[in-house]
């Protein structure tokens, strides 16, 4: 870092309008702090402080250093830690957000934690302090245990708006949570099923699912017939075909061998959920680490399953033999489909 960095930091910012306004939500305190304009950009800034966040962090310090030799996790132990010890944002659904009478739709966001040997950071926060920032709320808690969020709002400003009324309504909009299962299941390929139960961990709410079909899916031939559409040069060259086509060979074959099929679930469920499942000797097996990695979202050829409820597919991206019959899995998790209430400050 140099001095001419640090000039080109402070230019960045052309306008300064402080809010201040806390609130405490979900258990994390919020500061929204200002709108600060960058050029014709506008950002509203608001500093989180979760202190669920920093026991865990805290926590993970320290005991970590004193396993010499931890052993290896599992996929299991490693999805569900990394699920725990997400920190909780707010804002993550927001659509929109009034301005006393003023609406203004939102472009992006992005929310990032903050590290006392960042100099931007510290940079811009001084930048709020010496415009009449008060870090009410937040002002005693450890600046590396925050996150800023910084919401970019739509529109071209050439200053920052005049606002009588500075009340705030943050209007949310679709969110997806994700809750875990670990259900034991095993899928026979080409099968029958009862309806299954399973619970919610946290909410004790009980759900179903109904399977219709678990089937094997020979990911080559799927995209042989992909790059062999006549469609397909409408977009593309022969050329730029065939060159996709090895690219994509080249990846896969250390992804997926060729004889290896993808088991897919076919299934019934309620309308916001989606489920997942994976092979009890995926959860078991020890993290490898690949150069790649390839996700498949799959659509089902029937619009309605047997139950006349929307039919839904998941795909467990872990490859099985051609003749595989009969497969131990486990609903791991489901994700829910939720739209968080408004915030209003």
């Amino acid at each position: 870092m140099n001095i001419n960095y640090l000039q080109k930091l402070l230019s960045r910012i052309d306008e300064i309008k402080i809010i201040g306004k806390n609130a405490e939500i979900d258990g994390v305190v919020c500061n929204v702090a200002a709108l600060v304009r960058y050029g014709a950009e506008l950002r509203l800034v608001i500093l989180e402080y979760d202190e669920y966040f920093q026991d865990l962090i805290e926590e993970m310090e320290m005991y970590e250093p004193c396993e010499a030799s931890p052993a290896p996790a599992t996929n299991r132990m490693r999805m569900k830690k990394r699920d725990k010890i997400k920190e909780i944002q707010p804002f993550k659904a927001l659509k929109s957000i009034y301005i006393g009478d003023s609406e203004f739709e939102v472009r992006g966001w992005e929310n990032r934690r903050l590290d006392i040997k960042d100099g931007e950071s510290i940079l811009f926060l001084s930048e709020l302090l010496r415009s009449g920032w008060s870090a009410e709320g937040i002002d005693y808690q450890n600046i590396d245990m925050m996150f800023l969020n910084s919401i970019e709002l739509v529109g071209d400003f050439d200053k920052i708006p005049d606002f009588e009324d500075t009340s705030l309504h943050f209007v949310m909009g679709k969110d997806i949570v994700t809750y875990v299962v670990e259900l034991p299941v095993n899928l026979a390929v080409n099968g029958e099923y009862p309806v299954i139960w399973f619970k919610n961990k946290e909410t004790g709410e009980e759900n179903w699912a109904q399977i219709n079909r678990v089937y094997l899916m020979d990911m080559w031939n799927e995209m042989g017939k992909t790059f062999s559409e006549p469609k397909l040069l409408e977009q593309m060259t022969k050329d730029q075909i065939d060159k996709a086509k090895r690219d994509f060979e080249e990846k896969f074959i250390d992804i997926c061998p060729r004889g290896m099929c993808y088991p897919v679930v076919e299934y019934e469920c309620e309308e916001y959920f989606s489920l997942q499942f994976y092979t009890k000797n995926y959860l078991e097996s020890i993290p490898v680490h690949k150069n790649g990695s390839m996700g498949f979202t799959m659509s089902t050829e029937k619009p309605t399953g047997i139950l006349g409820m929307k039919l839904k597919a998941a795909i467990i991206q872990e490859p099985v033999s051609a003749d595989t019959v009969r497969i131990e899995a486990e609903l791991f998790q489901y994700n829910k489909t939720v739209t968080p209430d408004d915030i209003v400050i």
